[in-house]
């Protein structure tokens, strides 16, 4: 009596790291330390139908096992040698290449197994189980994101609003403005949009940050101009502000970055630079000269763990209001105005007449974050190279993954 009281006094006040540090502590259950406890096939059961899944769902179960079995490619190809060099050599067990139910594979995180094993292979094989929850997690929230299936018309309409402002002169000269005349046009040597990102991609992306949700990917449309000068990246900023291309409301603050430009110098001298000139003591020619002076770099970056000190450019992240057509509204429209002139059978013309289109959305909006990077012609040909290529950045990015997922599988190969 006296054991299971105080078993169960233990059970009541184990807050465990769950409650005090993913809940309170704002830690990502990738990063904690504590395994799962699920204790039977009956909690794993509960466990995921509150997750969102019904396994009993012949769909939602096929859905499940998919992802399963794309979390036991994506490792093995990204985090596991020989796919990946700098990967971990190691095996994956037989016991999770034969698995069916994946209730199981939550008794295998709780390292309560349901097959005859040591201790030591208990914990690797709840290792195993665990990684794969937290890749198959992330694969759930890039399924369930509804905004993926609108995408191109995402880009299109973002791209545009920049595009329009693109132009080349009669001497082949890249340039952003209205036109070639343009008194703020800015000379650019390149305007780039960023390409999809593959599915992998994102995956990578979602597992080495802290957040995990797809919704937090803002740079899955991306923008990059490359200037002659540091002084132009800043005179391009403006014009995107000023030509409202830019909408600084929709700005998300903790997004921008900036390693290109130390910009408390440059704001000291600028307000004495321009009342030289509104005084008229110096040309607008001696102006930009002095301006593209104090517009140097600062002494170094950054507070991103996989950019390279040396990388310089600015970006942020801004929101774009989208608006799209709802073809179901004007398909039933369509189909409610073919009812009533031609014949159909009674219940179907019943059946038609009670849609009311009125509980259908006709036009579908919603916010859509996008990246403008932008970096001189210097910068951009530093960046590409040595310690700052971008071939490093993924590496990086790779093995911080490898190790928020793999947990004690890294330890397991030393």
């Amino acid at each position: 009596m006296t054991n299971n009281f105080e078993t169960e006094l233990k059970t009541k006040y184990d807050f465990r790291n769950e409650v005090l540090d993913v809940i309170i502590g704002g830690k990502s259950t990738l990063d904690s330390s504590s395994s799962f406890q699920v204790k039977s096939i009956e909690e794993a059961d509960h466990f995921i139908r509150n997750y969102g899944y019904d396994l009993d769902n012949p769909i939602e179960n096929a859905e499940l096992l998919g992802n399963y079995h794309e979390a036991l490619n994506f490792i093995r190809k990204y985090f596991l040698q020989p796919e990946n060099p700098d990967g971990l050599k190691l095996e994956v067990p037989r016991k999770i290449f034969e698995l069916h139910d994946l209730r199981q594979l939550f008794l295998m995180a709780s390292y309560i197994q349901p097959i005859q094993s040591t201790e030591i292979q208990n914990h690797l094989l709840g290792d195993w189980a665990c990684a794969l929850l937290k890749v198959m997690h992330t694969i759930a929230h890039i399924d369930k994101d509804l905004r993926a299936s609108y995408f191109k018309d995402i880009q299109k309409q973002i791209f545009d609003r920049f595009y329009k402002l693109i132009h080349r002169d009669s001497e082949g000269h890249l340039f952003l403005g209205e036109n070639a005349s343009d008194s703020q046009r800015v000379n650019l040597v390149a305007f780039e949009t960023k390409p999809k990102k593959s599915r992998e991609s994102i995956i990578l992306k979602l597992l080495h940050k802290s957040e995990n949700v797809a919704e937090d990917i803002f740079d899955r449309v991306g923008i990059r101009f490359i200037t002659e000068s540091r002084f132009d990246a800043l005179c391009l900023i403006k014009y995107l502000k000023d030509k409202m291309i830019i909408m600084t409301p929709n700005l998300k603050p903790s997004r921008s970055r900036n390693t290109l430009i130390h910009l408390e110098e440059f704001r000291s001298q600028l307000n004495p630079l321009l009342a030289k000139i509104e005084n008229g003591k110096i040309t607008e020619a001696e102006l930009i000269s002095q301006l593209e002076l104090a517009a140097h770099p600062p002494s170094r970056n950054s507070d991103n763990p996989h950019t390279s000190e040396f990388y310089r450019a600015i970006q942020f992240t801004c929101r774009q209001l989208i608006k799209l057509q709802n073809p179901i509204y004007e398909e039933i429209k369509a189909l409610k105005i073919a009812v009533k002139s031609k014949p159909v059978s009674e219940d179907l013309s019943k059946m038609i007449e009670r849609i009311e289109l009125s509980h259908i959305q006709r036009e579908i909006r919603f916010f859509y974050p996008f990246e403008v990077q932008i970096m001189d012609k210097q910068s951009a040909e530093e960046n590409e190279k040595g310690r700052s290529a971008h071939s490093q950045y993924k590496r990086a990015q790779v093995i911080t993954a490898l190790h928020r997922v793999m947990g004690n599988l890294v330890n397991a190969t030393r």
